[in-house]
């Protein structure tokens, strides 16, 4: 059955819901902004070559927001991952490709829509809303096709067990962050690929999926933790605050 997204105006509540599949999914006070949503949610759907397990948080222009990345199959394109494990004399492969950018704009096309909402900065946690949200889509939608992990349905994304909009206190002035996911990452195959919007090559990764099982989303709101110290058993599963100050790439 193929997903469809409407507006219906609640009366008892006086706000405008947005459906999926007739499940809310968002409500708002504002009539615009529902079918704004309902529209970029509809072109969305009306591309069968969309993998729909791309919709995330993410964070763009300054605002957390619900996208979802133009990943599509059957187009042609592929990822190529730095593992030989399939006994080939080439690089194992996935058949899309799976770090496509995320435009915020409305497109003319159901394959170029990658936006869907903004939230409010003036909420108390709108990294946490924005993560909600995105799984109340979720919870409504018919994947087209099986997502990286395999799986037929739409998975929940993982919630962190803290959604306090106040930083506690500083974990450390100098974490290192490595960048994954970038447009060029798994373009050829081998252990790296040339990357331009980086200024140096781009080191692939080994699969689609993470340690924990969830496919990785390039454009999602997270970060892998090393297990060599207590930072995983501190802040596995928690919301933390990153801020860059330096950037510095390597050969």
């Amino acid at each position: 059955m193929p997903n469809s997204a409407t507006v219906a105006y609640n009366s008892n509540y006086g706000i405008y819901e947005v459906k999926v599949n007739g499940k809310v999914v968002y409500g708002t006070e504002n009539s615009t902004q529902a079918n704004t949503i309902k529209d970029r949610l509809n072109r969305i759907f009306t591309d069968s070559n969309r993998d729909l397990d791309f919709i995330t948080p993410s964070y763009a222009n300054g605002s957390y927001v619900v996208c979802c990345p133009k990943v599509r199959s059957n187009v042609n394109e592929i990822t190529y991952l730095y593992d030989t494990s399939d006994g080939s004399n080439g690089w194992r492969h996935y058949k899309e490709k799976l770090y496509e950018p995320t435009h915020w704009a409305d497109s003319t096309s159901a394959s170029g829509q990658t936006a869907i909402l903004t939230i409010s900065n003036s909420t108390t946690a709108p990294w946490y809303n924005a993560l909600y949200t995105a799984n109340l889509i979720r919870s409504a939608i018919t994947l087209n096709f099986n997502d990286a992990g395999g799986n037929i349905t739409c998975r929940q994304l993982k919630v962190p067990s803290n959604t306090k909009g106040t930083v506690v206190s500083v974990i450390s002035n100098s974490a290192r962050c490595d960048v994954y996911g970038v447009p060029c990452q798994g373009t050829e195959p081998g252990t790296t690929s040339a990357c331009p919007e980086l200024g140096y090559r781009a080191q692939n990764i080994l699969n689609t999926t993470t340690l924990s099982g969830e496919v990785f989303h390039p454009q999602d709101l997270t970060a892998a933790i090393t297990s060599s110290d207590n930072w995983y058993t501190l802040y596995n599963n928690k919301f933390v605050k990153v801020t860059k100050s330096t950037f510095a790439g390597s050969n």
